[in-house]
């Protein structure tokens, strides 16, 4: 076996592996961007941030699920695009309260978030965001997501777990 040809087996499997890569980042670039979204508002609003947005995420959750005119609202958007526009923008404002209010009980005093920790609970969020994007929002009937997305996401037994992890996390990561 030469150098030439031992060189060629490397770089082929550099190269096959970097596409590799690159093709499995870009099936999950929803949740990875979804994810850096989360870190950077982690960073910007400390540790008592992050914990008041995993906490309003469910708050707003309740207040969409139960608020009598959801139904209604929705319904007048018409096309798929606009009802899950006008779906996001409700959770938005049913989220937004709460995080105002929570924040202000969390507000200092909790320390600094080690990067693992921030890591994790960013990604658990982004996840759950992305869970109910499909489950609650019907994104998927206006964008065709990449089929692993799909297997992670789309199942309807699989909302409840990704639905719990956030809280899972807050619970293992924040002491």
């Amino acid at each position: 076996m030469d150098i030439n040809s031992v060189a060629d087996q490397v770089s082929g499997f550099a190269t096959t592996g970097a596409v590799s890569a690159w093709l499995l980042a870009g099936n999950f670039m929803i949740l990875v961007g979804l994810t850096v979204a989360m870190i950077l508002f982690s960073y910007k609003a400390g540790r008592g941030g992050i914990i008041s947005l995993i906490v309003a995420l469910y708050a707003g959750y309740a207040i969409y699920m139960v608020f009598p005119y959801t139904d209604a609202i929705i319904k007048a958007g018409g096309t798929p695009l606009i009802k899950a526009v006008i779906s996001g923008v409700i959770f938005i404002i049913a989220t937004f309260i709460p995080f105002h209010f929570i924040q202000r009980l969390t507000g200092g005093g909790f320390g600094v978030l080690s990067v693992v920790p921030r890591f994790v609970l960013s990604f658990l969020a982004a996840a759950f965001v992305l869970a109910l994007a499909y489950h609650v929002f019907d994104i998927s009937d206006i964008y065709k997501f990449p089929a692993p997305l799909n297997q992670l996401f789309a199942p309807d037994g699989y909302f409840f777990w990704w639905f719990i992890a956030p809280m899972i996390g807050l619970i293992v990561l924040v002491h």
